[in-house]
Parts: structure tokens; sequence; C-alpha cells
């Protein structure tokens, strides 16, 4: 194992397909997205085209059909080849290679394997992060949380104008229910609600980088950047974002609706 120098630059994230037949995501910005939009592990196998055990581990292990399809279940994989991208491999402390670190759904990490692991040992690796979801109860909560305080997120988007929505016309996303002022409306957000989402949940992303808190934004500070919306806590906040956009908006966040605090509870 050799140990390299690393430069800090971070990363773009965007959305994703997973790479035919070898069980691995394309890019680890595809692999990021796919482990927060299906709440699984990210698993990050950091190597190098000069290491010798690095590539005795994809010809003995990697390549596998049984590690393959182990890796397409219960979590989100992708190589990063360290020498190409320096800035993750400081991310996430791969000082040396080969190296397995797992990014839990949480945001905590942890460095599972240094070295040369045989196909029992990576395939007991990789059963020991794998979320298995189970099915959920469905159950009535008092508690329910409106997005955007009621107003139409696909007329805030498309038009720009704050339409009231109505509570017959809904659809939850996330966790989060958004009412919708027609049923064309109810229709276009249901084919991508993600596109028509306050991004990050409605959570303010200068809080969410800088003190690692879900706090739920005002739509009276709200902001669109590159056709998303954004929401913010404070005037401050959306002025510092306008500012420096990317700053906020190249790291994706993995948040939950139990997570969040604010004033969208009803």
């Amino acid at each position: 194992m050799l140990k390299f120098h690393i430069a800090a630059v971070l990363a773009l994230v965007s959305m994703t397909t997973v790479q035919a037949g070898e069980g691995w995501y394309e890019s680890f910005e595809e692999a990021q997205s796919a482990a927060a939009a299906n709440d699984v592990p990210l698993l990050i196998h950091f190597h190098a085209s000069w290491c010798g055990p690095c590539r005795q581990m994809e010809s003995q292990v990697l390549s596998r059909a049984q590690v393959q399809g182990a890796l397409r279940r219960g979590l989100a994989a992708v190589e990063v080849d360290v020498s190409q991208h320096p800035d993750i491999a400081q991310q996430y402390g791969a000082t040396t290679v080969p190296r397995d670190v797992v990014v839990m759904p949480d945001g905590s990490s942890r460095t599972l394997n240094v070295g040369f692991k045989s196909v029992s040992g990576y395939m007991g690796l990789l059963q020991g992060i794998a979320q298995v979801k189970k099915p959920v109860q469905q159950t009535v909560s008092s508690t329910s949380i409106v997005g955007l305080e009621g107003f139409c997120p696909v007329k805030l988007l498309a038009d720009r104008k704050w339409v009231s929505g109505s509570e017959k016309l809904k659809e939850t996303y996330r966790g989060v229910t958004y009412y919708l002022s027609s049923q064309e409306a109810l229709e276009t957000f249901r084919k991508d609600p993600r596109r028509y989402s306050p991004q990050n949940l409605g959570c303010d992303p200068v809080v969410l980088l800088k003190d690692q808190k879900a706090v739920t934004g005002k739509i009276k500070y709200g902001a669109f950047f590159d056709n998303q919306l954004f929401l913010f806590d404070s005037f401050e906040n959306r002025k510092a974002f306008k500012q420096t956009p990317l700053k906020f908006t190249r790291i994706q966040h993995a948040i939950k609706v139990d997570e969040l605090a604010g004033q969208r509870f009803n």
C-alpha cells in the first residue's frame, strides 16, 4: 500500500444510472445521489492504477459475479481512483489503498477495510453493511407536514406565482404533503415531484452547511437557483446564498422528515 498527497476540491452532485452488470455506479456523484434517494449506505472502494494489491482485488475479488450481485443489494457502491479524485480521497481519509469506506444514511462514515480482502471476507463486509428494508406499518398520525405552507409548488416553479393549493388535490413526497391548485398541476407534480419540491425538504441550505442542522426555511425568504427553489430561515442566510450559491448547493444532504425542525408542522 502506498501513500500519496491529496488536494481539496468539492465534487458536484448529479443524478444517476447504475453501470450495467457490474454492480458499481459509474461515478461517485451518481452513487451518492442513489444512496440518498434510496436511503441506503454508500460504499466507496478506493483504489489506484499503480497499486498492486488494488489490481489483485480487481481481478480476484471485485470481478466475481457473487460480489457484483451483492453490490446491488441494499447499498450503492462506487470505485474511486484516488489519482483522479484526490478531493474525495481527502474527504474520507483514504491515505492508503485499497480501502473501503462506508457512509451511512445518517451521514456518518467509517473505514471498513484496508488492504487486500478475500472473496468470502469481502462478501461478509458487504452483507454487514447492506440495509434490508422491512415493510413499514402504515399508521394514521395527527401530525402532518404541509410543504410551502399550502401553496402550489407547480405554479411557483413554472410561473413564479404564489397560488394556494387545495386540500382535495394533494400529494405526499418524502413525507411532506403538497397542495396543488388544479388537477393538471397535481398530475404534473406526480410525474416529477423532485423537480417541483423545495430543495433539501425545504431546509435552509446555509444552516445545513454551517451547523449540520435541518431547519426548515420560510417561504418569504425563498430564492431560485438553477430553476430550483431554496428556502431560508432568515434574510441574512438568503443573502449569503445568493452571493455564492454553488458553495451551498454542490453538496447533497440526505435529510429525513423526522429530522426537520421548523414551522411546517400542522
